[in-house]
């Protein structure tokens, strides 16, 4: 089944967006709040590579899209669910590893640590699905 390329990188970048703007101002509070203490820039390391790839990734294909008015292809819709899902997921993953840390007997920072050997492994799948989804998109 083919649905239309335009709607469904809006859709990705919504999502995207959306999770990363809530889990970026969950750590801004957190930063406020004192909950990091003086390893401030130790927890935003963590943050920050965790969501800047593929939100670059995304504004890279949104801005050649807008200088090249791209025409409404159509793209098979398995590549753009795949990719979704995993987004969905990994966004979800790292908020989880956010929220879930005052039920653990862990510091941020050791939980932090300890995703890294999902989350890490996840992006990898989830920039592999995003960028497949749009070379795919780009040949049909």
């Amino acid at each position: 089944m083919k649905v239309s390329m335009l709607k469904c990188k809006k859709r990705l970048a919504i999502l995207w967006f959306s999770g990363s703007t809530f889990v970026f101002l969950l750590f801004f509070f957190q930063t406020i709040l004192g909950h990091y203490g003086e390893k401030i820039s130790d927890a935003w390391s963590w943050l920050l590579p965790n969501l800047i790839p593929t939100l670059s990734l995304i504004i890279g294909v949104l801005s050649l899209d807008a200088f090249n008015k791209p025409k409404n292809e159509k793209v098979d819709n398995f590549f753009y669910r795949l990719s979704y899902s995993l987004s969905l997921v990994y966004l979800i993953l790292i908020n989880l590893s956010i929220l879930l840390q005052p039920l653990t007997s862990l510091t941020s920072f050791e939980l932090f640590k300890q995703a890294n050997l999902w989350l890490g492994p996840f992006q990898g799948l989830v920039n592999a699905s995003i960028g497949a989804f749009f070379v795919k998109s780009s040949r049909i």
